[in-house]
């Protein structure tokens, strides 16, 4: 015995006959029968705003893309060039702070962990490179660059350095401002990798694994 399945333009008419008739409210993902609907970010809102504002940007545009929806995801990018815009800022403001100071007695750095060195992708033999002055420049340089390449992808959206780009900008900053006192020696090591194009093996993940490993991340990192 053959069923018959409603087509998406009929199964749309009963969406909204079924809201008139106040049996069910209206899902808005039903008016697109090719939208999937939005999992619920959960675990995220005792996150500062800078950051759960980027990965629910960062969400929005990769489900567009996981759904063929490539305008919508276009549609996406502003907003999430916005977000990585700020996190960005705050990752140079950091740095700004913790900049070793060329006269007088300088504030001892903390030794860098190797554990929170592995969340950014840092191989435990790289944590012994200098971390002076000449080294903060390059990272502050280096973010003004990044500045640069969101302008651009925000004007001629490249998806896959925009997952590149994001990826890196949203775990870079979960570990400043989780970890603080190791921003100034991690993240221009960070920002140097990143940049000389080093393999990052969180660009291949889903967003969910990432998101599950930036969740266990932060609460590592925050936990007493």
């Amino acid at each position: 015995m053959s069923s018959i399945v409603p087509g998406p333009q009929k199964k749309i008419g009963e969406e909204i006959d079924a809201a008139r008739s106040g049996a069910k409210p209206l899902d808005p993902s039903a008016l697109n029968a090719t939208a999937p609907r939005q999992e619920a970010l959960n675990g995220l809102d005792d996150w500062p705003e800078s950051l759960r504002a980027a990965i629910e940007a960062e969400h929005k545009r990769v489900a567009a893309l996981d759904s063929n929806r490539r305008r919508t995801a276009d549609k996406a990018v502003p907003e999430l060039v916005k977000c990585l815009d700020t996190l960005l800022d705050e990752i140079a403001n950091r740095l700004q702070a913790d900049k070793p100071r060329l006269f007088g007695k300088a504030t001892p750095a903390a030794e860098p962990s190797e554990d929170v060195a592995e969340l950014l992708g840092i191989p435990a033999d790289e944590l012994d490179q200098p971390s002076g002055r000449g080294e903060h420049r390059t990272a502050l340089r280096t973010i003004k660059q990044l500045h640069g390449q969101l302008k651009d992808l925000e004007t001629t959206p490249d998806h896959s350095r925009l997952t590149r780009l994001a990826t890196f900008t949203i775990r870079l900053a979960l570990v400043v401002e989780a970890a603080p006192e190791t921003a100034g020696a991690l993240a221009p090591i960070a920002l140097a990798r990143f940049t000389q194009g080093v393999s990052d093996f969180q660009w291949e993940a889903t967003f969910q694994e990432k998101l599950n490993s930036w969740r266990e991340a932060h609460a590592t990192l925050t936990s007493p």
